[in-house]
């Protein structure tokens, strides 16, 4: 997903006569300033390498605000928060869209509301063990007033996050009553997990 040559400008290790006196304090900042990295590893090399080793954070999905759009992990991390890194995200297209979330922290810059992130996984993760959907469209409503639309077409209502994962369980048992009928189904409403309802058009 990173690209190594931005990844070597951004890390900015300095030039030293002696590979083992090189303070690579400031690289180690830079790096911590890229959120799409989860986590690295400087090793020295004699004669006169530097090798950095990371991990990158797993996108899945692009949160859409106002005024911009972002990439997420699971853990409510901006991936793209740094404008001077190039992501090279192959499915960027195919990832579920996330609206009504809680918004970004003002203390770190580069992570949304922990909270909504959770949900959202939790929901996204869930729906994947049961239907392979092509597009997901996720508003989590402020975590009041969840809902989803799947493939543009079939609506569910989730309501707030109370028991998220009943929900999901209740809807997973609802599908094979609608199979092929998505296009004569209005809504699908399990917010109320004894109660579900199919509305239909």
């Amino acid at each position: 997903m990173l690209l190594p040559e931005e990844i070597k400008t951004m890390a900015a290790v300095p030039l030293s006569s002696n590979l083992f006196f090189t303070s690579l304090k400031r690289t180690r900042a830079n790096l911590d300033k890229i959120s799409a990295i989860k986590s690295y590893s400087i090793f020295r090399i004699p004669p006169g390498t530097i090798l950095i080793n990371l991990a990158e954070r797993e996108p899945i999905a692009t949160v859409v605000f106002a005024k911009k759009s972002v990439i997420i992990d699971k853990d409510g991390y901006i991936l793209n928060a740094n404008p001077n890194i190039t992501l090279n995200i192959p499915n960027l297209v195919e990832l579920p869209v996330i609206t009504g979330i809680g918004g970004i922290k003002t203390k770190e810059a580069d992570r949304v509301d922990e909270k909504s992130a959770q949900v959202a996984w939790d929901i996204i993760t869930q729906l994947s063990q049961f239907h392979k959907a092509k597009s997901i469209k996720l508003d989590l409503g402020g975590l009041e007033n969840l809902s989803f639309i799947l493939d543009d077409t079939l609506k569910v209502k989730l309501g707030d996050v109370e028991d998220i994962n009943g929900k999901m369980r209740v809807f997973e048992a609802l599908l094979p009553e609608i199979a092929n009928q998505w296009q004569q189904v209005e809504y699908v409403d399990v917010r109320l997990v004894n109660n579900p309802v199919i509305k239909l058009r």
